[in-house]
């Protein structure tokens, strides 16, 4: 009987084309990177990456309901934008981002970002 080995061929054609869309995607993925020179989108869409070190301190007052703007002197460009704080873990917080209509909300590693925070 030729099923079983049917069975067996077509569970390796299935596994084999979804590893290679896999490999595809991840292929894909890391092309789409920016490449050098592109300038990178930063604001409530897209915000500024962070690296984090062991560091854990907080502003002062930066407690979950409070509003903060924060400045940065980033190359390209300067900018600035305001924060409302949802929730806070150590050095990370979740904030509510918002500037010019637009918002968006994420984690972000406060102590490491290169700016300045004010309450509002």
């Amino acid at each position: 009987m030729n099923l079983p080995k049917l069975r067996t061929d077509r569970s390796r054609l299935v596994f084999g084309g979804l590893a290679a869309i896999a490999i595809l995607a991840v292929w894909g993925a890391q092309r789409s990177a920016a490449a050098p020179g592109q300038m990178a989108q930063i604001g409530p869409g897209a915000p500024l990456p962070v690296f984090v070190v062991n560091e854990q301190t907080l502003p002062d007052d930066f407690v979950p309901g409070s509003t903060w703007r924060f400045e940065t002197w980033t190359v390209p460009n300067a900018m600035s934008w305001t924060a409302r704080v949802e929730r806070v873990s150590g050095g990370w917080a979740y904030l509510n981002v918002y500037d010019a209509g637009r918002s968006a909300s994420g984690w972000y590693y406060v102590p490491q970002m290169p700016g300045r925070w004010q309450r509002q």
